[in-house]
């Protein structure tokens, strides 16, 4: 409870004092008048607009358009996970293996990963006051690993996983000029049946290097979003919470997430910068893979800390700074990130840094 604390306090020090700012529904107005008469919106799209619609590129801050309004988006996203922890403890690669040793007894010792993922996303105004959005990815996932089977510790040849990820469709909902919800639902569009070869065997991949979480999972959140009289400050928060209601075909559903988000945002010009803070809380993996739960058997196996559904969730708060520039209809923005605290459940490869660029186009 204390870490919600924590992370609620900031969103309210960013989201307070909303009684003086800019009211989203006047500029709404104002851009239903131009599509309806023909205008080419783009001529419309000032500052407030983009400051509105473009709050940061490697999250999902949801907002409705106007009615009839479109909106593209490509982004790119890399995640690196560099290093072990235990609790908020780092555990060295060294003391992992070999198995049978105590505390863990791993065969394999993950020691870096990385996770490359293209998304693109498709949103349109059916109205002033509801917006329904479909959104695709990619995903490509590197895991580096050292074999330890008695005589120390040796490079192994890393896993690779790639594929198409779940497919979210959401509808967007705004409540008044400062708060949106919105419901999602993500189809078990990603591979949960992704094979790795270790050893010159063949086994089924950890959790975290599968595509997808193979259930129907729904998405609720709510945003609040405010802006300055001039326009040139943006600010606003949104919770948002993950909801997998039962186990997959494979027997385990992934953990539930909250996640938490609060930003601040200045328009500098055509460009605008801002500053993001991510809380997330993460639940344990419920049941277990039989193919997966086969790397953890001590004679045939290839045991690893990724096969154990134990060692899944946890919390975490990233700090992230990013920056667009605004043409017309079109936006592009990079954002870095890095995580502030991280606390896992059992052992894990913890997150090091976070980069995503993206491009928009509203039209």
């Amino acid at each position: 409870m204390k870490k919600y604390t924590i992370c609620l306090s900031l969103c309210l020090m960013l989201t307070c004092g909303a009684a003086g700012a800019f009211d989203m529904d006047d500029m709404h107005m104002d851009q239903e008048q131009h599509a309806h008469t023909g205008h080419d919106m783009s001529s419309h799209m000032g500052p407030g607009f983009q400051m509105v619609f473009n709050p940061a590129f490697s999250d999902d801050i949801y907002h409705v358009h106007p009615a009839g309004m479109w909106m593209v988006s490509y982004k790119f996203m890399h995640v690196n996970m560099d290093g072990l922890q235990e609790g908020t403890t780092n555990i060295p690669a060294g003391v992992v293996s070999p198995q049978g040793s105590k505390p863990y007894g791993f065969m394999m010792t993950p020691t870096r990963m990385s996770m490359d993922m293209q998304m693109l996303m498709l949103m349109y105004g059916v109205s002033d006051d509801l917006s329904v959005m479909a959104m695709a990815s990619y995903q490509s996932m590197t895991m580096d690993m050292l074999m330890n089977m008695g005589a120390g510790n040796i490079p192994s040849a890393p896993m690779r996983t790639s594929g198409f990820g779940d497919t979210e469709l959401r509808g967007i909902y705004k409540i008044n000029g400062y708060l949106v919800g919105s419901l999602g639902l993500s189809i078990p569009t990603g591979d949960t049946h992704q094979q790795i070869e270790m050893m010159s065997r063949t086994f089924r991949a950890p959790y975290d290097m599968q595509l997808g979480s193979g259930t129907f999972d729904l998405k609720p959140a709510l945003t609040y979003s405010a802006l300055s009289d001039d326009a040139l400050w943006n600010w606003g928060g949104q919770v948002m919470y993950t909801y997998h209601p039962g186990n997959n075909d494979d027997g385990y559903k992934l953990g539930n997430n909250t996640k938490l988000t609060t930003w601040l945002q200045r328009a500098l010009g055509p460009a605008s910068a801002w500053l993001r803070l991510t809380f997330n809380d993460t639940g344990r993996i419920h049941g277990q893979d039989p193919e997966i739960a086969k790397m953890l058997d001590s004679v045939n196996g290839a045991s690893m800390p990724d096969a154990d559904p134990a060692n899944y969730g946890g919390q975490r708060l990233d700090g992230h700074l990013g920056m667009s520039y605004a043409k017309g209809p079109f936006s592009f923005g990079v954002e870095g990130g890095i995580p502030l605290f991280q606390d896992v459940n059992g052992l894990q490869l913890v997150n090091s840094w976070y980069l995503t660029t993206g491009l928009q186009v509203m039209f």
